[in-house]
């Protein structure tokens, strides 16, 4: 049986890779072309109520990386990850998720002075 963080992990993969115009991966090799974006890390934080359904909320950081020159590059791919998954119904094979919703997203220089990181954090409530 799939625990609900892979197969919610599983269904962000999809729907990304279904619309986002760049690669998606998780755990890039280090010689990937860029652009693409990367899962990072998921946080989870048991909410349940006393009584009921196991609730959980999620944060998912996910990264955009971009060799281009500016940021327009990863300011359009954090676009396209916020329209795929900003409030928008995503079913899972296991689990259910209520709610899913991007809090932030933010682009900046890398400390290498070249490459652009676009940063996204998505919050998402699960049961099962």
């Amino acid at each position: 049986m799939l625990d609900v963080s892979v197969a919610l992990q599983e269904a962000m993969f999809a729907r990304l890779d279904a619309e986002v115009s760049c690669p998606i991966h998780d755990g890039a090799p280090m010689d990937a072309p860029m652009p693409y974006v990367s899962f990072d890390r998921e946080i989870s934080t048991n909410i349940s109520p006393i009584a009921g359904r196991k609730r959980e909320q999620r944060l998912i950081y996910l990264s955009v990386w971009s060799d281009a020159v500016g940021q327009a590059e990863v300011k359009r791919i954090l676009s396209e990850v916020v329209a795929a998954l900003d409030e928008r119904r995503l079913p899972l094979e296991v689990g259910r998720a209520v709610s899913v919703r991007v809090e932030q997203a933010d682009a900046q220089r890398d400390a290498d002075g070249v490459t652009y990181q676009g940063s996204i954090t998505v919050r998402v409530i699960t049961t099962h």
